[in-house]
């Protein structure tokens, strides 16, 4: 979620690898694999899809895996998955198994080679209830995360609602967006501090909880979540921004130049900053 949510939201490969939780180097590595590929034509920057993309890699690599294996299992899944982003999603499934397996956009379960895992025709005789629980939270995650990018958001808000009765931090916090953009604040609220229940550090759902605190008139429980964010993350330039736009609504407007002038400092050439600089101007910065 930006501070714009007009616009779709990009990324810096920078902000990629804090919005996921991955040290640079990590994302680096996914960078010279051709695992993720910034938006043609920019520099360096990549689209909310890739986002999605990456937070799948995050996942893998917190399991444990290399970009290397993470790079041949996608491999052999795009054998299986044609389209490159529904096919890295479906190795969710591969997690904490010793061979790999692919979730197809359709539910099905399959190894390179096209061979079914389990025998769906069976489950479907058995009335929707089984086939729902014959899915994991990590399987209705990665039907989240392909429903998201694709923008499909009532399909990934209920992906998300199946993967959050056993939650992990992503799963809220995905969620969380998705009910904002649904435009329902009080239930992003809600996911975004159970987010943070499961990984305090998170400072991207901080930001993100400071946006609709904000929105929903807790002026100052907005500008508390977003300090927090900036604890954790220094550099975050949205936070700067929100929060200046936070302390400026209630007219603190010397607080709300600092972080103006830090949001320029960290992202000077975003579509957002000459606007910053007129906010600047506006109210006696420089």
């Amino acid at each position: 979620m930006s501070h714009d949510a007009t616009n779709e939201r990009t990324f810096t490969a920078q902000e990629l690898a804090e919005f996921c939780g991955l040290p640079t180097s990590v994302l680096k590595r996914f960078l010279e694999r051709e695992l993720l590929v910034p938006i043609r034509g920019s520099v360096g920057r990549f689209s909310f899809r890739a986002a999605g993309s990456a937070r799948v890699l995050a996942q893998l690599w917190r399991a444990g895996w290399t970009a290397p294996r993470i790079e041949r299992a996608w491999r052999l899944a795009r054998t299986v998955v044609v389209d490159p982003d529904a096919a890295l999603t479906g190795l969710l499934a591969s997690i904490g198994q010793r061979r790999v397996t692919v979730r197809a956009p359709d539910g099905r379960l399959l190894e390179p080679g096209g061979q079914m895992l389990f025998d769906f025709a069976a489950a479907a005789s058995s009335g929707s209830e089984t086939r729902l629980r014959m899915r994991s939270p990590h399987d209705w995650f990665a039907i989240g995360v392909d429903a998201e990018a694709a923008g499909r958001l009532g399909e990934a808000v209920r992906a998300y609602e199946h993967a959050a009765l056993e939650g992990t931090a992503e799963t809220h916090f995905n969620l969380g967006n998705c009910y904002y953009a649904q435009r329902r604040r009080s239930e992003a609220s809600t996911q975004f501090l159970a987010a943070l229940a499961h990984a305090p550090e998170y400072a991207e759902a901080w930001n993100n909880l400071g946006i609709v605190r904000g929105e929903l008139g807790d002026r100052q429980g907005a500008a508390t979540a977003l300090r927090r964010a900036l604890e954790i993350v220094p550099h975050y330039a949205d936070a700067h921004y929100n929060l200046a736009e936070a302390l400026a609504v209630v007219g603190d407007l010397e607080g709300a130049r600092r972080h103006w002038r830090a949001y320029l400092t960290f992202d000077p050439n975003s579509r957002w900053a000459e606007q910053v600089r007129r906010r600047l101007q506006t109210n006696g910065g420089s």
